[in-house]
């Protein structure tokens, strides 16, 4: 059976800029003869399920504070996006929040949501083409069901190393999406959708509920 995944971007300033998910399989060449791990069936399996997305503009981060009064400077030239629309999409979150108490976690706020009329859960993860290249963060991944809960993805890190810069580049892998279906036999097909009123209304019902209450996966229900 092919599930499909449908997706949107929210009404924002400048969405145009964010770039559509790539499925990892993408451009990779089929040869009857072929060996390795690209043969393997669960290889390939894992890979049809993936796909990337690549970062929307070019950002340098710099720790500018210390544990106690934690400060975070965008540095340029190295930053493309302004100092008062990246306000508008980066979050350093409270003390309290943090993972560990001296790694800053922040965000960055994207425009896009997938979900599903099929059973079907999405997986967030650090884009496997970085993993190895010894970023200074670590992306906080997440998981959560497409087919009961529409909202926004976000980008969260916690920052490991703040002696390091955190680098992004517009075009470069920004992280990764993995999709799970009842069946290990499905297909996926990604399509791209209109944002609808009833969509809208959804998405505002839905917006910010873990800052109200706990136990979210139970008040999206079946």
């Amino acid at each position: 059976m092919t599930v499909e995944i449908k997706w949107f971007s929210l009404k924002i300033e400048a969405s145009k800029i964010f770039f559509e998910p790539v499925a990892q399989n993408a451009g990779v060449k089929k040869s009857p003869g072929i060996r390795g791990p690209l043969s393997c069936p669960a290889v390939v399996d894992r890979s049809r399920r993936i796909f990337s997305v690549a970062a929307p503009f070019d950002l340098r981060l710099r720790f500018t504070g210390n544990k106690d009064n934690p400060e975070i400077r965008p540095v340029y030239p190295d930053t493309s996006i302004t100092f008062d629309k990246l306000k508008a999409v980066f979050v350093l979150s409270p003390k309290e929040e943090w993972i560990s108490p001296d790694r800053p976690v922040l965000q960055l706020m994207t425009p896009s949501v997938f979900y599903s009329e099929k059973a079907c859960y999405l997986t967030q993860t650090f884009p496997r083409e970085e993993i190895g290249r010894g970023a200074p963060f670590r992306l906080i991944e997440g998981r959560f069901p497409i087919h009961r809960w529409k909202r926004a993805l976000s980008w969260a890190a916690e920052w490991v190393d703040t002696s390091r810069d955190i680098v992004l580049r517009r075009g470069k892998p920004w992280f990764d999406l993995s999709f799970e279906t009842e069946s290990l036999e499905d297909s996926l097909r990604l399509s791209r959708v209109s944002l609808s009123d009833e969509l809208e209304k959804e998405l505002l019902e839905n917006k910010d509920v873990t800052s109200y209450i706990r136990g979210t996966f139970s008040l999206m229900g079946d």
